[in-house]
Protein backbone atom coordinates (compact mmCIF):
# COMPACT_ATOMS: atom_id res chain seq x y z
CA UNK A 1 0.00 0.00 0.00
CA UNK A 2 2.92 2.50 0.81
CA UNK A 3 4.24 1.83 -2.63
CA UNK A 4 1.24 2.91 -4.45
CA UNK A 5 1.27 6.14 -2.25
CA UNK A 6 4.75 6.80 -3.59
CA UNK A 7 3.91 6.08 -7.19
CA UNK A 8 1.34 8.12 -6.76
CA UNK A 9 3.35 11.45 -5.36
CA UNK A 10 5.98 10.24 -8.26
CA UNK A 11 3.11 10.85 -10.83
CA UNK A 12 1.02 13.97 -9.19
CA UNK A 13 4.69 15.66 -9.00
CA UNK A 14 5.73 14.59 -12.45
CA UNK A 15 2.13 16.94 -13.48
CA UNK A 16 2.29 19.57 -11.21
CA UNK A 17 6.05 20.49 -11.72
CA UNK A 18 5.66 21.34 -15.31
CA UNK A 19 2.12 22.68 -14.82
CA UNK A 20 3.91 24.92 -12.04
CA UNK A 21 6.43 26.25 -14.08
CA UNK A 22 3.87 27.26 -16.96
CA UNK A 23 2.26 29.42 -14.68
CA UNK A 24 4.92 30.91 -12.61
CA UNK A 25 7.24 33.52 -14.60
CA UNK A 26 10.96 32.70 -15.89
CA UNK A 27 12.62 35.33 -12.89
CA UNK A 28 10.85 34.02 -9.99
CA UNK A 29 11.52 30.25 -10.88
CA UNK A 30 15.42 32.06 -11.70
CA UNK A 31 15.65 33.92 -8.71
CA UNK A 32 14.20 30.91 -6.55
CA UNK A 33 16.41 28.60 -8.45
CA UNK A 34 19.98 30.80 -7.68
CA UNK A 35 18.60 30.66 -4.05
CA UNK A 36 18.15 27.27 -3.27
CA UNK A 37 22.04 27.05 -5.39
CA UNK A 38 23.21 29.23 -2.37
CA UNK A 39 21.53 27.63 0.44
CA UNK A 40 22.31 24.41 -0.88
CA UNK A 41 26.65 25.76 -0.88
CA UNK A 42 25.81 27.17 2.38
CA UNK A 43 24.78 24.13 4.16
CA UNK A 44 26.36 21.35 1.66
CA UNK A 45 29.96 22.34 1.30
CA UNK A 46 30.72 23.05 5.80
CA UNK A 47 28.62 19.71 6.47
CA UNK A 48 30.43 18.20 3.37
CA UNK A 49 33.91 18.94 4.94
CA UNK A 50 32.33 18.21 8.59
CA UNK A 51 32.12 14.63 7.63
CA UNK A 52 35.58 14.29 5.59
CA UNK A 53 36.71 15.52 9.00
CA UNK A 54 34.82 13.06 11.43
CA UNK A 55 35.58 10.12 9.25
CA UNK A 56 39.09 10.88 9.31
CA UNK A 57 39.22 10.84 13.02
CA UNK A 58 36.91 7.79 12.74
CA UNK A 59 39.60 5.64 10.78
CA UNK A 60 42.70 7.46 11.26
CA UNK A 61 43.62 4.03 14.02
CA UNK A 62 43.17 1.79 11.21
CA UNK A 63 45.29 3.24 8.53
CA UNK A 64 42.49 3.13 5.76
CA UNK A 65 42.66 4.92 2.81
CA UNK A 66 39.61 7.25 3.25
CA UNK A 67 40.06 9.23 0.78
CA UNK A 68 39.63 6.80 -2.39
CA UNK A 69 35.88 5.69 -1.57
CA UNK A 70 34.99 7.14 1.45
CA UNK A 71 31.32 6.20 1.86
CA UNK A 72 32.75 2.41 1.08
CA UNK A 73 33.78 2.84 4.98
CA UNK A 74 30.28 3.60 6.15
CA UNK A 75 30.04 -0.28 7.03
CA UNK A 76 33.16 -0.38 8.98
CA UNK A 77 32.75 2.53 11.48
CA UNK A 78 32.20 1.38 15.41
CA UNK A 79 29.42 2.44 17.10
CA UNK A 80 30.57 5.42 18.71
CA UNK A 81 31.62 6.75 15.64
CA UNK A 82 28.74 6.19 13.19
CA UNK A 83 26.21 8.65 14.53
CA UNK A 84 28.88 11.41 14.48
CA UNK A 85 29.95 10.31 10.57
CA UNK A 86 26.30 9.67 9.58
CA UNK A 87 24.70 13.09 10.64
CA UNK A 88 27.74 14.92 8.61
CA UNK A 89 27.37 12.83 5.81
CA UNK A 90 23.32 13.07 5.74
CA UNK A 91 23.63 16.71 5.80
CA UNK A 92 25.55 17.26 3.25
CA UNK A 93 23.53 15.12 1.22
CA UNK A 94 20.66 17.31 1.73
CA UNK A 95 22.85 20.27 0.77
CA UNK A 96 23.58 18.27 -2.41
CA UNK A 97 20.10 17.42 -3.42
CA UNK A 98 19.14 21.28 -2.40
CA UNK A 99 21.53 22.75 -4.55
CA UNK A 100 21.08 20.02 -7.51
CA UNK A 101 17.24 21.14 -7.83
CA UNK A 102 18.13 25.01 -7.66
CA UNK A 103 20.73 24.44 -10.60
CA UNK A 104 17.24 22.68 -12.37
CA UNK A 105 15.38 25.31 -11.59
CA UNK A 106 18.36 28.06 -12.91
CA UNK A 107 18.41 26.03 -15.90
CA UNK A 108 14.79 26.10 -16.75
CA UNK A 109 13.97 29.61 -15.47
CA UNK A 110 17.31 30.55 -18.33
CA UNK A 111 15.33 28.09 -20.69
CA UNK A 112 12.53 30.03 -20.36
CA UNK A 113 13.75 33.70 -20.47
Amino acid sequence: MIELGVVGLVVAALVAVPALFAVVPWEITFGLGVGLVALGMLVGVPAGAMYHLWLWRAVKPTGRRWWLHPSGLHGQLGDANRGAVMRWFKLGAVGFVLAIVGCAMVAVGALRS
